[in-house]
């Protein structure tokens, strides 16, 4: 019998988190310190019980990075680019267009639009660019901008994120992501990018666009920030908080999670923080995973990441917590560190698709495609199940 689930050992963290119940914060941080492969099963049986056991899920999307400008210069970023630095650029919304005609020819049901804090751009620029888009895509389900970007346009024109999401909203946003977390503990922060959004500010964002019932893709944590375990902890259970009170307050919160090693290798960070190996890199990842699904009893989605680590450590992860293969659209702010790399970025095409498939099964479950709102649209393998895709019922 596996000890974690012994009925006998003394030990019950991993009985209690595999059953899916509340770990404390002295509780989480003492699963840093089990072994790693006992943590993975119980993160397992855990995600069995919050979702479906036979399936893992994929999505068809792409990402479009509408500018490189940024004043916010984050340390940790190969990203952003100054005005008048080479590589600065703001697209126009033909250059849009032809991203998003390329994301629906690959039958992408979802965008993600993410920039810099770019002062240039009046907030008027935003509503126009997402009435264009729901005027020329209207299947298209997009989730744009960050509590980051929102926290810029305050400071440009004086209202609230409140404001500013309900008037995006009306235009046309579906969703924004949780993103700009990494480290939710204000002294990382600092350490990191001094004027990077601070954590209060990025709860009261996202508490606003959950009251207003946007979508919110995913939140994340990313560690090499030179963050204490116990500082990864307080992340965890601040996220958490927020999602028991949004679930509680407004009927939804997080749709998913995910967790990934910051890539620091062409940024201003670069050598200022202790390196680790590539193999002691992949087995702190599929731990976090493992601990994240532990902690998280209430984020029922987690993302296993292939496109930085490889489809052999995405099935790992998919054992260790993850229920879901997330990367399979043009992700083109991590291709800016990827390609720095010399990694071959392969286009989201039907061999593409049978790999992410293929890594599903090699973990043990049924490939299912999903839509932006976790809904299976279609089964494939042995048990190959066709569900007609119904973008009307897509909820907001």
């Amino acid at each position: 019998m596996n000890t974690y689930l012994n009925p006998n050992n003394p030990n019950r963290i991993l009985d209690r988190g595999a059953a899916g119940e509340r770990l404390s914060a002295d509780e989480v941080l003492a699963l840093y310190d089990l072994p790693a492969n006992e943590v993975a099963q119980a993160a397992h049986q855990a995600r069995l019980r919050a979702t479906d056991p036979e399936i893992a899920t994929y999505s068809i999307g792409g990402n479009i990075d509408y500018t490189t400008v940024c004043t916010v210069a984050c340390r940790f970023c190969a990203f952003y680019r100054a005005r008048h630095q080479e590589g600065a650029y703001t697209l126009t919304f033909d250059e849009i267009a032809r991203q998003m005609d390329e994301i629906v020819r690959i039958g992408g049901l979802d965008v993600l639009i993410q920039g810099g804090v770019n002062p240039d751009l009046p907030f008027s620029w935003y509503v126009d660019l997402m009435r264009m888009l729901k005027a020329n895509y209207p299947a298209v389900h997009v989730d744009a901008l960050s509590p980051e970007e929102i926290l810029g346009l305050e400071k440009l024109t004086g209202r609230t994120a409140y404001d500013l999401l309900s008037e995006l909203k009306d235009a046309g946003l579906d969703g924004m992501p949780a993103a700009a977390s990494e480290i939710l503990v204000d002294e990382v922060r600092r350490n990191a990018a001094p004027s990077r959004i601070m954590s209060g500010d990025w709860f009261r964002i996202v508490d606003a666009a959950q009251s207003l019932h946007l979508h919110i893709p995913w939140v994340g944590m990313v560690t090499g920030f030179g963050e204490t375990l116990a500082q990864r902890v307080e992340h965890l259970l601040a996220l958490r908080a927020q999602q028991d009170r949004a679930l509680e307050r407004y009927g939804s919160g997080f749709s998913a999670f995910k967790v990934w090693p910051a890539r620091l290798e062409n940024t201003r960070l670069n050598g200022t923080l202790p390196q680790k190996s590539a193999e002691e890199t992949i087995d702190e990842y599929l731990k976090n995973v493992a601990i994240c699904r532990l902690a998280l009893d209430n984020v029922a989605n987690h993302r296993s990441v292939w496109r930085t680590k490889g489809f052999g450590v995405a099935a790992k992860a998919l054992r260790s917590g993850a229920n879901d293969l997330w990367g399979t659209g043009s992700i083109n702010a991590i291709n800016a560190t990827m390609v720095a790399a010399g990694k071959h970025l392969p286009d989201p095409n039907q061999e593409l698709l049978a790999r992410v498939r293929q890594c599903i099964e090699d973990a043990g479950f049924i490939p299912a495609l999903r839509d932006p709102c976790y809904k299976i649209l279609a089964r494939y393998g042995a048990r190959t199940e066709a569900v007609p895709v119904c973008r009307d019922s897509w909820s907001r």
